[in-house]
């Protein structure tokens, strides 16, 4: 039986030695299931890993166990993001025990070893094209459209003998890396919340944020320092959380839905604003076997003039209450 993350999570306030016995007791109980190969979730991992990498007993070490490597990456990848293969001059710092220390050179070669082997065997996995699991192939087919997209760009397509450049590559590359990274973010976020998180309803409608919705918003919509280009997309700032934006969506239409405002309106756009911050939300109906479901397809802040002004022309703006109001078409 998994172990909830509530177990998982340290506990500040408990006696220092019941917490130590606790929580190394938990670490055993892992460390046989990792040994046997079963089934992990990506919360246990990520304890595991972290009891591993501080462990002061003889545990192995972290590439002794497979199950290491999902939070080995995630935690390499924020630290090396911008800079994947060194060619920046300045000092990389990484946690330790209770202080951050400067990464010599040896290990940042060996992290960089490591990050440049995931990009090949992430690169493999996102050129198939279909995968059973709907998370890995909803993640694998943004990121094909993305680099898609970096193709059509003239100063990076190949040269006369089909070579593409270097500066080419090197975007590729840090787009596969992104795309893992946010591949792993999702599964602990469907890990994490109830199946009731990822349903909102507008008008009797329910409204399903699925792996779609997720991968798409994340990668199109968040993190814009680590875009490899101009993706001519609006990001989302500090407000909205990546790890609880379903619940957060969710809130939102709820607010508008309480207010009655669009009541026999159209919902496949729904536009709001937030303290004056305009955004819209896009849904659409979908078929699911024999069944239609309404999809949540994105969610972004409104920053083009020309979008703004199209909002003003179609919508009213109605208030609901001091935080936010809703677009109300004409």
């Amino acid at each position: 039986m998994a172990f909830s993350i509530q177990e998982l999570e340290l506990n500040p306030n408990a006696d220092r030695t019941a917490e130590q016995i606790r929580t190394r007791q938990i670490f055993e109980v892992l460390k046989i299931k990792t040994i046997a190969e079963e089934f992990l979730t990506e919360h246990e991992k990520d304890f595991f890993y972290m009891g591993v990498k501080y462990s002061f007993l003889n545990d192995g070490k972290i590439e002794d166990y497979n199950c290491c490597d999902n939070p080995k990456f995630k935690f390499l990848y924020l630290i090396y993001a911008r800079d994947i293969y060194g060619f920046k001059k300045s000092k990389i710092t990484k946690p330790g025990r209770g202080v951050e220390y400067i990464v010599k050179n040896k290990e940042k070669n060996n992290d960089l070893f490591y990050l440049r082997i995931k990009i090949e065997e992430w690169k493999s996995i996102v050129r198939t094209t279909v995968h059973d699991e709907e998370l890995l192939h909803q993640s694998t087919k943004e990121t094909r459209e993305e680099i898609k997209e970096l193709k059509k760009l003239s100063k990076y397509k190949n040269n006369i003998q089909g070579i593409y450049t270097s500066n080419y590559i090197t975007k590729e590359n840090a787009i596969i890396l992104h795309s893992k990274w946010i591949y792993c973010v999702s599964l602990e976020i469907f890990e994490s919340l109830d199946s009731a998180d990822f349903i909102s309803e507008l008008n009797g409608i329910e409204i399903e944020f699925n792996e779609f919705s997720l991968i798409h918003i994340l990668n199109r919509h968040f993190a814009k320092i680590l875009k490899q280009f101009d993706t001519k997309k609006s990001f989302h700032k500090e407000m909205f959380i990546p790890r609880i934006l379903s619940t957060q969506i969710k809130e939102i239409i709820t607010i508008i839905d309480t207010s009655m405002l669009l009541i026999g309106k159209e919902i496949n756009k729904i536009a709001f604003q937030i303290h004056e911050q305009d955004y819209i939300i896009y849904t659409s109906e979908k078929i699911r076997g024999a069944n239609t479901y309404r999809r949540l397809n994105t969610f972004f802040p409104v920053d083009d003039k020309n979008d703004k002004n199209a909002l003003t022309a179609d919508y009213n703006l109605k208030v609901i209450n001091p935080i936010y109001s809703v677009y109300v078409p004409k």
